[in-house]
């Protein structure tokens, strides 16, 4: 079964490359700006199956979100057009309490090192589907991220809040356009708010997720860097806005609200609505919403890039080692204490679902530093297994410029691990051009309360 890639040949066009799984090119067709129906029309002329249930082709109309391949439950429906690439509701889909959500279909990716057919710090991003099986994607140098793994079981995709959560008349904790967003803290929409009135602390966005059902979880450092890396492959490859509208040459990557006045940092022509609290925006209020979004295309998830900080546990501390979540651990079932099996954290937390792979790594020197991502060296592990790998589907890079690099955004690391540390991400509504896609937090307890300390939600089916 052949698979796609897609790379430039130099000249501004890229190119299609239907390979055989021995790696043998087969064939290619061209996507000089093309429609997607072109562009299928084309591969299927080749013999490359319909990509409906894929993560799309960086740079092409409906990349980074797809068609959900699983039964879906009761309380799911696709909304209108969630099945037709080019609509702005592609991909999304709504639960009954009103939520939107979106199915981000399982990908592999490989990170270039400069010797495995990829420059340094470029990126080839493939369909899950593509691939006739696990172990041919491995022999061929990919990698499944990290954020479709789940509970020992390998997944097809995963469900991400298209919006970050705001209270909904019946105190659930839902995914809306325009939604005055939750926060930590009881000055502002705070989480205790919720049915169950959750603390008014990061740990608390473990049950206000719960509102909503017993399957959601607060959307995981692993999804947050997932999307990020979406990003990165769908900057790579675009060359215009025609399919990415927060492209540009030098600030290529999605925009949002983070100049402490409603605007983004690094393009004045994004403008948010404010919620009356400080400069924080209503959920999704971003104008144009397309350069707000992960593939920005109208189909995509909202905000990644400033507004506020959201609780993404992955990560955590005992106030010297670092651990990371075993792929085995379910999301679901993790709870917000410090002293059970199930809890995020706490000694018995962190021994029953967590692997403690030391004081440093990479990036991580336990220095309590501030760091920016991207320099002229490797900034990910290319690895395919181990904790390098899932220091990868973390969003941890192997080094931190002082400066940081614009095709990272100048993204913050903050590497401060307290014990009981509860990873945020994003960066909030003054974070400037440290906040991003990549930002990440590792500097606050379980138990801090932050008015500009959200989240969102997260699915497994």
């Amino acid at each position: 079964m052949a698979y796609i890639n897609v790379y430039d040949n130099g000249g501004g066009i890229r190119k299609v490359a239907v390979i055989d799984n021995a790696g043998n090119i087969v064939g290619t067709t061209t996507d000089g700006g093309q429609t997607g129906a072109n562009l299928a029309a084309e591969l299927a002329a080749l013999g490359v199956p319909s990509p409906s249930y894929s993560i799309g082709i960086p740079g092409t109309q409906g990349f980074g979100v797809g068609i959900c391949d699983q039964p879906l439950p009761s309380y799911i429906v696709g909304l209108p057009g969630y099945n037709t690439v080019g609509h702005d509701n592609y991909g999304n889909y709504q639960t009954i309490d009103g939520s939107i959500i979106v199915w981000i279909p399982a990908f592999y990716y490989k990170w270039g090192t400069g010797s495995n057919g990829l420059a340094i710090n470029a990126i080839s991003l493939i369909g899950a589907r593509s691939f006739s099986s696990h172990e041919v994607a491995l022999s061929q140098g990919y990698a499944l991220h990290r954020m479709f793994y789940d509970g020992g079981f390998i997944k097809s995709g995963a469900f991400c809040d298209k919006y970050r959560c705001s209270r909904s008349a019946d105190g659930i904790a839902v995914s809306v356009k325009n939604g005055a967003p939750l926060s930590s803290n009881a000055a502002h929409n705070p989480f205790s708010s919720l049915n169950g009135s959750p603390p008014n602390t990061y740990a608390g966005a473990l049950a206000a997720a719960k509102t909503r059902g017993s399957r959601f979880f607060a959307n995981s450092r692993f999804i947050r860097a997932g999307l990020a890396m979406i990003s990165r492959a769908h900057a790579q490859a675009s060359i215009n806005t025609t399919y990415c509208d927060w492209y540009d040459a030098t600030n290529n990557f999605p925009k949002g609200c983070n100049n402490g006045a409603l605007r983004d940092t690094q393009d004045a022509s994004v403008l948010y609505v404010s919620d009356g609290y400080s400069t924080a925006a209503l959920t999704g209020s971003g104008t144009p919403f397309n350069k707000t979004t992960h593939n920005g295309q109208a189909c995509g998830i909202a905000d990644l890039n400033g507004g506020m900080w959201e609780v993404t546990p992955g990560l955590s501390s005992d106030g010297t080692d670092l651990y990371i979540i075993t792929t085995s651990v379910e999301m679901a079932s993790l709870t917000g204490g410090n002293t059970l099996a199930s809890d995020a954290w706490g000694a018995t937390g962190l021994a029953a679902n967590y692997t403690n792979i030391g004081a440093t790594y990479g990036a991580l020197l336990a220095s309590s530093t501030i760091k920016l991502f991207g320099n002229a060296a490797q900034v990910f592990d290319s690895a395919q297994s181990g904790i390098p790998w899932e220091m990868t589907g973390a969003g941890v890079p192997l080094v931190g410029g002082v400066g940081g690099t614009n095709a990272f955004g100048n993204d913050g690391l903050y590497d401060y691990r307290p014990a009981d540390m509860c990873v945020t991400s994003g960066g909030s509504w003054g974070g400037g051009s440290s906040a991003g896609v990549w930002a990440l937090h590792l500097d606050n307890a379980r138990s801090t309360s932050n008015a500009a300390a959200g989240f969102r939600a997260a699915l497994y089916l």
